[in-house]
């Protein structure tokens, strides 16, 4: 009896495995939100949590409309979340510590709640919540944890000890920034806010200012069509170039991201941006509060991508291939294998909404965009010329996914999309164009078409800065029974961020180093190189993946750094170990440590040539051998 349970257990795996490859570049509806799903942040293995603005959600806690979720992956329900003040277009960040930091909001709602007339006002609200996989956590939301003033659409981003500059916003809401609050502030507090002249000169197309941390400690900073590096501890700014051909922050909302960081790049960041809308301020703002100046439902999105180096001696912005087709509202996510899949958003128009009818132009109910688009699109740079994006093999999603919408990696590979609600309020899809969605998708990237993922044994729990490397092994199943593919290998280190309006705070990938030996039983064992600099990977949980032949494992949430705020450790950035051989086919894995955050290294021990090439000889393809693998496993338990 124990042999056949085992071997239905087996067929059931089969069956799993099946399942999946035949989701390979599709959409799945999994489950439903409760709430908008305006913010989206995963931070542990099984949950990830949603955050909406106040608004009249049929999910009730603690006797008013909930507002906030906790998504379970593994089942695919909900748990209601007490948040008493308005989030609407607030921000949201993973600390250095693990702790999710949300921030800001909007004046207090309309809708009662717990015998209050109206949510509380949340411009200044700080709420923390310590993530968990066991449905206890909830987050802290009280009137002693405020910012030093008002913020609505805030901006972010994690500094290399761990804490959070927090960047921008308005006094109140509107369409576009109707009453500035030019300043920075962080958390924990550092005292008064500070001016910013950049963000007085932007306004008022300065919200959700577009920020990353750089290797030199600054900040690059994009909005309106101007750009500058950053010294926020000195209040220094260095002038950059506009940025060409298009509007690029909200409303424009083109899809944003860094580039991955590599020793084959010197890791260099790169900031990357690819559609929007080509509108002047004078042609997008007819008044702060809306409707735009003119009928934004006919402009169509552009389609040009523009790439800056903010450190380079002469900063210059450089155009790439450009989009296959116009698109605002896209969201930008890096994957484990480093491409970037941009989904979500529209042809037409900006994000946003407004009174129906508050303009003759307005067709698409509520919304200020029109014609969604529904095809997801991979960025490869590694593909021929003119074919660094394609779609081949992507599936367009069935829902629209336009303004409050949001997409984060997650561990297991795929892309978690949900949301959308270009509404004031809550609108069921039947009573609008675009109404209020609550269902969540799964977008499955092309590599679940493999019929085995990569198990690593030996994932550590933390990553330090510089030190010792550390080891794992993959057996020769890992390497889909071909020596050769250790040529493939790529260690990577994904932070999702916290999604919102097309931004995901924070985001960041690493690709790490490793030399290799290879092991009697046909696998191999790598030594990893250790991060750099808290300055190029900021403290806080991200995913551990190993790549092989394209295929990534499933991730691991690990900490970098002490997993504490306050300035980390920096040491010698050491590679190999001894008993480790240096790959000769993968230049990644031998090449001199940079050190652009100023830190030592040691590489002295690099050098010797693969043995492990002179394996040879033909097998099975990984699908055939992973098939053979169940079968035999099936074999043996049935006699």
């Amino acid at each position: 009896m124990t042999r056949i349970k085992g071997a239905y257990s087996l067929l059931a795996l089969l069956g799993s495995v099946l399942a999946t490859q035949e989701l390979a570049g599709k959409f799945k509806i999994i489950g439903d939100s409760g709430v908008g799903a305006m913010l989206t942040v995963q931070a542990t293995p099984n949950t990830v949590f949603i955050i909406d603005k106040t608004q009249k959600n049929e999910l009730q806690v603690g006797g008013h409309s909930a507002w906030a979720t906790a998504y379970d992956l593994q089942t695919n329900t909900i748990r209601a979340m007490d948040i008493g003040t308005n989030t609407f277009c607030a921000a949201g960040i993973i600390l250095g510590n693990g702790t999710i930091l949300h921030a800001g909001g909007d004046l207090a709602s309309q809708y009662p709640m717990d015998g209050i007339n109206g949510s509380i006002d949340g411009r200044r609200r700080l709420r923390l919540l310590d993530p968990c996989d066991d449905g206890k956590c909830e987050w802290t939301d009280r009137a002693d944890l405020e910012m030093n003033s008002p913020r609505w659409y805030p901006t972010l981003e994690v500094l290399e000890d761990g804490s959070s500059i927090i960047l921008g916003g308005s006094l109140k809401g509107a369409y576009v920034n109707p009453a500035d609050n030019p300043t920075y502030e962080y958390f924990p507090s550092r005292g008064a806010d500070r001016n910013m002249s950049f963000l007085a000169r932007t306004y008022p197309l300065n919200l959700y200012p577009l920020v990353w941390l750089l290797p030199d400690s600054r900040l690059f900073v994009q909005a309106d069509y101007k750009a500058i590096n950053f010294d926020h501890v000195n209040n220094i700014e260095q002038d950059l170039p506009d940025m060409p051909h298009s509007f690029r922050v909200y409303p424009a909302s083109a899809a944003n991201w860094l580039t991955p960081l590599t020793a084959e790049n010197n890791y260099t960041h790169t900031v990357n941006f690819c559609g929007g809308v080509s509108l002047t301020k004078d042609e997008l703002v007819g008044s702060v509060d809306g409707p735009p100046a003119l009928d934004v439902l006919q402009v169509a999105a552009d389609t040009s991508c523009t790439s800056l180096n903010p450190l380079d001696a002469k900063p210059v912005w450089a155009d790439f291939e450009p989009l296959p087709e116009g698109r605002i509202m896209g969201s930008a996510i890096i994957l484990p294998d480093l491409t970037i899949l941009v989904l979500n958003g529209a042809h037409y128009g900006t994000a946003g909404y407004g009174e129906i009818d508050s303009a003759s132009w307005m067709t698409a109910g509520a919304s200020y965009a029109e014609s969604p688009t529904l095809t997801p699109i991979i960025y490869d740079p590694k593909r021929p010329k003119g074919e660094h994006w394609s779609s081949d093999g992507l599936s367009p999603s069935t829902i629209p996914r336009m303004y409050h919408s949001t997409a984060i990696l997650l561990s297991d590979g795929s892309v978690f999309v949900s949301g959308s609600n270009p509404n004031s309020d809550v609108v069921p899809l039947e009573d609008t164009r675009y109404g209020t969605e609550y269902r969540v998708e799964k977008f499955y990237p092309p590599y679940f078409k493999a019929s085995r993922r990569p198990r690593p044994t030996g994932l550590p729990d933390s990553l330090s800065y510089g030190g010792d490397p550390f080891t794992i092994e993959l057996s020769n199943d890992d390497l889909f029974g071909d020596a050769k593919n250790i040529e493939t290998i790529m260690v990577t280190y994904v932070r999702p961020g916290s999604s919102t309006h097309a931004i995901n705070f924070a985001q960041r990938a690493i690709k790490l180093q490793w030399s290799h030996k290879t092991l009697d039983n046909g696998g191999v064992r790598l030594s990893v190189q250790q991060l750099p600099s808290p300055t190029i990977f900021a403290p806080g949980p991200a995913l551990l993946h190993v790549v092989v032949a394209g295929i990534p494992s499933e991730g691991k949430f690990v900490m970098a750094g002490s997993g504490k705020l306050g300035k980390q450790v920096v040491d010698l950035l050491v590679l190999p170990l001894v008993d480790v051989e240096p790959s000769a086919s993968d230049p990644g894995s031998i090449k001199p440590v940079p050190n652009p955050g100023g830190n030592p290294s040691d590489n002295s021990t690099a050098g010797s040539s693969d043995k492990s090439g002179t394996i040879s000889g033909r097998v099975a393809s990984p699908a055939a051998l992973a098939a053979v693998s169940l079968l035999t496993l099936l074999g043996l338990t049935l006699f």
